[in-house]
């Protein structure tokens, strides 16, 4: 990945450039990166201009786009699988994060997590993997120049590997640059984040995913289709474009959901039956509850632009029977903000191990009183 690759950030890139052509590099960096705005993207571009800067040894542009160089690390979570059966590290599984990055490099966690086979676990940065990024950033730098480290989905550092890290970067090698890449700081030791520079990436705009996606090669109305429907996040955009079978699933959920939630009104006995839709959704994967919210949270925001008649930027397209005008006209100005409120504690919730039939249970029953609020 090269720095004019990087899609949007201009400021951010600017300022990243400043700073590297004045030697002022902070040794602990933190690109706080919503979903889908390119922060893994940006925090190997820059490794890359850093580890090249005044390096003119034969290959070194190579390796760093093979993501080979051996003096860029990644760390990252993992968890165990049919291959790895104990003590999971970053190191076990680097051929499948290079591939990962390559194909996939605005992913999140749960496209991570279904390229290694563990999407039913919960992935971590432990202990281990922290003792060998010491290991290995103790050592001299193979080509003379700086080492850089990426952690991406910071958030996932555990306590222990936290403390242990905090001993790393409080003092570091020289010329070693730690880059840590996270969607949402609100799980990360305030320990951590108190020792790194934090630099906030903002959202794309619609016009840079339609100008990507053109590029790429995506007929015009359908890169706007999916730039309008991405809201910012180019996973979404990109994901949009080829609707999946888990979308389709996702929306037969969904429909369940709302209509057994309309009936409590009148019927309390329905909830028994919003009881064992909970149950189904928490038997399933975190990370395909998380999605699910984020798809559910998606097909709220459309029906408020549809009930407001703002139909450019409705994304929702319904491939089930749901009525989807009849059902916009409950999404308004006074409910969007608590079903938006209520899904973001609900994804919090699964995000920190919590209990998923209860946090289902408790958004569903708070669904059946908004979902009707006037």
């Amino acid at each position: 990945m090269l720095f004019e690759e990087v899609i949007g950030q201009e400021f951010l890139k600017k300022e990243l450039i400043k700073g590297l052509s004045s030697g002022r590099i902070a040794h602990s960096q933190l690109f706080l990166s919503p979903e889908g705005s390119g922060g893994l993207s940006l925090a190997i571009a820059y490794a890359r201009m850093i580890i090249e800067k005044g390096n003119m040894l034969e290959g070194t542009s190579l390796k760093l786009s093979e993501l080979k160089h051996p003096d860029l690390h990644f760390i990252f979570p993992v968890a165990i699988n049919k291959d790895i059966k104990s003590k999971p590290i970053s190191s076990m599984f680097i051929e499948s994060w290079r591939e990962f990055v390559h194909k996939n490099p605005y992913g999140n966690l749960f496209d991570w997590y279904l390229k290694i086979g563990v999407e039913n676990k919960q992935g971590k940065i432990g202990n281990d993997e922290v003792e060998d990024l010491v290991k290995k950033m103790s050592l001299k730098s193979y080509e003379g120049g700086w080492k850089v480290a990426i952690i991406w989905m910071a958030e996932k550092l555990n306590l222990t590997a936290t403390n242990k890290l905090l001993k790393l970067i409080e003092e570091p090698p020289k010329k070693t640059l730690f880059i840590f890449v996270c969607e949402t700081t609100g799980l990360m030791a305030e320990t951590l984040l108190s020792r790194c520079q934090t630099s906030k990436l903002s959202r794309l705009s619609k016009n840079e995913i339609e100008r990507f996606l053109v590029g790429k090669g995506i007929e015009k109305n359908i890169a706007f289709s999916a730039a309008s429907s991405g809201f910012g996040n180019l996973r979404l955009a990109l994901k949009s474009i080829g609707e999946s079978e888990n979308n389709k699933e996702f929306e037969e959920w969904f429909l369940k959901w709302v209509r057994t939630a309309f009936k409590v009104r009148k019927n309390k006995e329905e909830v028994l039956e919003l009881i064992n839709w909970s149950k189904m959704i928490s038997k399933t994967g975190r990370e395909v509850q998380k999605s699910f919210l984020s798809f559910s949270m998606n097909v709220f925001r459309s029906a408020l632009l549809k009930n407001y008649e703002i139909n450019s930027l409705v994304s929702f397209e319904p491939k089930t029977d749901m009525n989807f005008e009849s059902f916009s006209k409950y999404v308004n100005g006074n409910n969007i903000e608590d079903i938006f409120f209520e899904i973001e504690e609900a994804q919090k919730g699964i995000q920190s191990n919590g209990n998923a039939n209860m946090i289902f249970m408790d958004l569903s029953l708070k669904l059946t009183r908004l979902i009707q609020k006037q």
